[in-house]
């Protein structure tokens, strides 16, 4: 069950192991966003500003706006139930759409799949403030690495080899 913004609907669905286990890289590490909710087809990342995420005008780069959503939309579409298992995927497009600045507090990007046409998969979001206010919007699409189209994904130990 959702809610209205197309987020699981019950704090149990969190899925707190699976996000534990996922991999940081070092664009995730570098960036410093955290996955703070993953379920099928929804994601959620959380990431606290600081200076590393400052333009020259001393606000939050629309580039960071760009990457939360691009790994918020990553992180909806690679979901995969099934232990042991994952669901690789490579960017095609992002839109991104600036609304509002940030200069300080946490920054939530959500991620929502709206549909899958063979191995393409189209996604919503948006980047908010910790007071609500909403600061960018996106549309992206994704290319499914060969198998990982079908929800039960690939074996995990696809992931990192060469394309």
């Amino acid at each position: 069950m959702m809610d209205q913004q197309g987020r699981p609907a019950n704090g149990d669905d969190d899925n707190a192991a699976m996000i534990a286990a996922r991999p940081v890289h070092g664009f995730r590490r570098n960036l410093g966003y955290t996955t703070t909710k993953w379920s099928d087809r929804f994601s959620e990342v959380q990431l606290v500003i600081d200076g590393r995420h400052d333009n020259s005008h001393g606000i939050v780069h629309g580039g960071v706006y760009a990457a939360m959503l691009d790994a918020a939309f990553g992180g909806a579409v690679a979901f995969c139930s099934v232990p042991g298992r994952t669901r690789l995927a490579v960017t095609i497009t992002l839109q991104t759409i600036f609304m509002a600045s940030a200069k300080s507090g946490t920054l939530t990007a959500t991620g929502r799949v709206i549909g899958v046409e063979g191995r393409v998969a189209t996604c919503v979001g948006e980047v908010r403030r910790d007071d609500g206010t909403l600061c960018a919007t996106g549309t992206g699409s994704f290319m499914y690495l060969h198998g990982s189209e079908q929800p039960d994904g690939v074996p995990q130990e696809m992931r990192g080899r060469p394309l």
